[in-house]
């Protein structure tokens, strides 16, 4: 346990976590908030070096938790209550909050090293869109996303928040440059399908079956012309009514599960679904 007399200087270390994305790369860590995501993070084998516990706050099962990752090493720092609302990291902060160690894999490996469909978001700025496309991105078997150009950082707390754990389990890697990620793709022998409106073949009758990567752009502008040479495919989500679009998130959710269903419905070599 860490003195009270510590817990200042910690704090700004901690508001520096919360809003800078460029700290956050260099340390190699990130904030999680709550003993569910805390929980969910220790599952999947990352390493929490910090715990901050508002005591009088936390129920049980918070404590509970506090004392297991405890045992395991991590640091426990407990603070007064409403301590953790100057973190700035959410709008009704939870009463643990942790530092918790990046994956490796998000920083150096490509998803596509190991993987027959990925997600590429590009230039998607939204922390919320960001941290549902990972969800999205889980639940229908991809095997990462990758964000690109000036996209929002996966490890913020709202994305973090957003992806509901799937940014402990799923390798998100970052790219700086869409052109060259997008070359890389296709050299690795993944087709690469831009998502746009009213663009190319309705997303039922497009070829989507893996390997493939599926390329989703920014909210407000889509994916950007200078892109068009590597997109080997296009495909859109008709819509009905007055729509004129769907949110990035689902858009990218239709499309992914549209994927997941022609993997689960496309034999292998012995007859049986493919595996993702």
């Amino acid at each position: 346990m860490v003195p009270l007399t510590s817990v200042r200087p910690r704090l700004a270390g901690l508001r520096r976590l919360a809003r800078s994305a460029t700290a956050r790369r260099a340390d190699g860590i990130f904030l999680v908030e709550g003993a569910t995501l805390g929980a969910e993070a220790s599952a999947a084998g990352l390493r929490i070096r910090e715990i901050y516990i508002e005591t009088s706050r936390a129920d049980e099962d918070t404590r509970a938790l506090a004392d297991r990752l405890t045992a395991a090493g991590a640091t426990l720092v407990e603070v007064e209550a409403g301590t953790l609302a100057k973190v700035g990291a959410s709008v009704t902060p939870q009463p643990l909050l942790a530092i918790v160690e990046r994956p490796v894999v998000a920083r150096e490996q490509s998803p596509a090293e190991v993987a027959s469909f990925v997600l590429v978001a590009v230039s998607v700025a939204d922390p919320g869109n960001a941290g549902t496309l990972l969800r999205c991105a889980e639940a229908a078997g991809a095997g990462g996303v990758i964000f690109a150009g000036d996209a929002a950082d996966p490890y913020g707390p709202k994305a973090v928040r957003a992806s509901a754990g799937s940014i402990f389990r799923l390798p998100a890697a970052l790219s700086e440059d869409p052109v060259a990620t997008l070359e890389d793709l296709r050299e690795r022998g993944l087709r690469t399908v831009g998502a746009a409106a009213g663009r190319g073949l309705p997303y039922d009758r497009a070829d989507l079956t893996p390997p493939l990567a599926l390329v989703v752009g920014s909210e407000s502008h889509g994916l950007p012309a200078s892109l068009a040479r590597q997109i080997d495919d296009w495909v859109h989500v008709p819509l009905g009514g007055q729509a004129e679009s769907l949110n990035v998130g689902a858009a990218a959710a239709v499309l992914c599960f549209e994927v997941q269903r022609r993997r689960r419905d496309t034999p292998a070599v012995d007859g049986t679904p493919a595996d993702r």
